[in-house]
Order: C-alpha cells, then sequence, then structure tokens
C-alpha cells in the first residue's frame, strides 16, 4: 500500500486539472504544452530539439545563437542564414512597411546599448544612431544570404518568437495527429479539440472576461504592456516609447505568427486610427481595449464579433 502511495505521488505533479502537462523555459520565459494523452519519448525529444534549433537561431541574448552571430557580423561580411531567420526576417520586414517604419526591429541596436527609460530616451531625441537604426542597413542577396551595410545594426526577433515557437509545436502535434492538445507561450495561446482555462496562464483584465468568450477562439496573441521594453515599444518614426499602459490588443488568425507580431505592433499606430469607428474594418479578427475620461472602450473587427458575449 505505501508503494502504491509513493507511485501516485511520483506520479500527479505530471498531472493537472487539464491532462498531461509538459513546461519547457525558453528564453526566459515558460512554455506549456498540454495534451490528453502522454507524449511519446521520441515526440519529446523532437520537440526538445525544435525548441533548441529556434533558440539556437533566434534568442539575441545567446552569444552563440545565429542572430547574434549576425548582429556582430561586421560591415559587408555574408552570412548564410537558416530557414527560421530568413522567414521571421521577411515577415517583420513586412510588418516595418504595413506600419510605415514605426515598427523597427533594427531598434535593437539601442536596447543592447540600455534598456533604461533615461537613456533610451536620451538615444532616441538625439539620434545618436539613426544611423544604425534602419532596415534599409540590411541586405539579401539570394534568398539567404544577409549582409549589413553598417557594423552597428542589431536585430531582435522580440516580437514575434512567441508565435514562431507556438506555429513550429503545433504543426508538429497536428503531424503527429495529436487529436488534443493546448499550447501556451508568453502572450500567444492555440488549441485544438482542447478545453483551456484560460486565465490560469495569462493574466487577461477581468473586464475582458465579461465581453469576450475565450472558449470560441482556438488562436490568439494578445498586447498588453509590462515591465520590460522591447522593439515593439519603440516607436522608430516618431523617435519615442509607446507604453501606453491601457492598451489591450487581441489578434485572433490562424496563424500564431501572425497573431504575435500584429498584436505587439498594433500598439505603435495611432490609437485614434485604429478606433475612430464603432466597427474596425481590418479582415482580420482584432479587438482593441483603451481608457478614455476614465471609461474603458471597446472596438473590435467584424470578424472578431463571433467571439463576443451575446
Amino acid at each position: 500500500m505505501r508503494f502504491v502511495f509513493i507511485l501516485i505521488f511520483l506520479v500527479f505533479p505530471y498531472l493537472d486539472t487539464y491532462g498531461i502537462t509538459k513546461v519547457y523555459n525558453l528564453i526566459d520565459k515558460k512554455l506549456v504544452i498540454h495534451t490528453n494523452e502522454p507524449l511519446s519519448s521520441d515526440q519529446k525529444a523532437s520537440i526538445k530539439r525544435k525548441l533548441d534549433k529556434i533558440t539556437e537561431t533566434l534568442d539575441p541574448y545567446d552569444s552563440d545563437s545565429f542572430v547574434s552571430r549576425f548582429n556582430d557580423l561586421e560591415k559587408n561580411s555574408d552570412v548564410s542564414a537558416p530557414d527560421i531567420f530568413v522567414d521571421a526576417y521577411k515577415v517583420m520586414g513586412d510588418f516595418n512597411k504595413i506600419t510605415k517604419g514605426r515598427f523597427n526591429p533594427t531598434s535593437f541596436t539601442l536596447l543592447s546599448k540600455s534598456t533604461k527609460l533615461k537613456k533610451l530616451n536620451y538615444y532616441l531625441k538625439s539620434g545618436v544612431h539613426a544611423r544604425c537604426t534602419s532596415m534599409k542597413n540590411i541586405k539579401i542577396k539570394i534568398n539567404n544570404v544577409f549582409s549589413k551595410s553598417q557594423e552597428c545594426t542589431r536585430i531582435s526577433f522580440d516580437s514575434i518568437i512567441e508565435g514562431i515557437t507556438v506555429d513550429n509545436i503545433r504543426n508538429y502535434l497536428l503531424e503527429q495527429g495529436v487529436g488534443a492538445f493546448a499550447i501556451v507561450f508568453g502572450s500567444v495561446v492555440t488549441k485544438f479539440n482542447y478545453e483551456l482555462e484560460n486565465s490560469e496562464f495569462i493574466k487577461i483584465p477581468d473586464y475582458l472576461y465579461k465581453k469576450i468568450d475565450f472558449s470560441l477562439i482556438n488562436s490568439y496573441s494578445i498586447y498588453l504592456i509590462d515591465d520590460k521594453i522591447r522593439t515593439y515599444n519603440i516607436n522608430m518614426k516618431q523617435n519615442e516609447l509607446a507604453l501606453r499602459d491601457d492598451l489591450v490588443i487581441i489578434v485572433a488568425t490562424d496563424s500564431n505568427s501572425n497573431n504575435n507580431i500584429l498584436a505587439n505592433t498594433l500598439n505603435l499606430i495611432d490609437i485614434d486610427k485604429l478606433s475612430n469607428t464603432s466597427k474596425l474594418t481590418q479582415k482580420f479578427p482584432l479587438f482593441i481595449s483603451f481608457e478614455d475620461e476614465n471609461m474603458v472602450n471597446f472596438k473590435y473587427s467584424e470578424k472578431f464579433a463571433d467571439f463576443l458575449l451575446k
């Protein structure tokens, strides 16, 4: 009897009210995978390899990662980039154009020097690093060969790495025929035939649960201000920090990568342009809330309406 009790005690920590839970530490964040049935040893090993590949490529704080080696690249030197880097860079380049330069991942040049408000504001106002913080400094040759025209230019994938990671794991689980699962990483959530209590993992303001039925949303990313400044808090067109702490943005397309970067970069767009009508006309499911004269305002696109509580 004692043996049975010990066995239950050892197994119990790996089970929760949702089923089987596996937690990975990735770039100072927890990635949580929930499944109804245990993953096999081979599946766990494959997931670990995929996560290692992503961090080995995109983690700017790992001196051995590809992006760190790219950031240290000498002027006009060429380097062949892995597919993950190429694909993610092209998405960020598209959003640099969509936001008309407001979102600029080369603002990591400033963050690599300091994350202190006073210093960052000094850099932004003085234009000291203007020649370094430009997407035009990065050149692409024959699809995957990259170079920099300014050695000082540095880049980060902090605006999209959560979505890339979740998409990679989601696609793998679907390929493996896993019948039900949920993945939560930072601000990104995706579900497949799985019930998940979102409030357990993401700190969403309580008033949103009275407005949105999250059980109807299979994949989404949410923008909430936190205590760290990232590239998507720096408006490089206006040379100022965008740290409006009353703003919430939720994007709920089928692509976790798109959800992640959209939610993170829309905070750099003028809020008046996002909220000047009762229903937004964007072609993707978008929800925003913000304060105006001490009242919380809600705006959403027509494609998001199905997720609202009736």
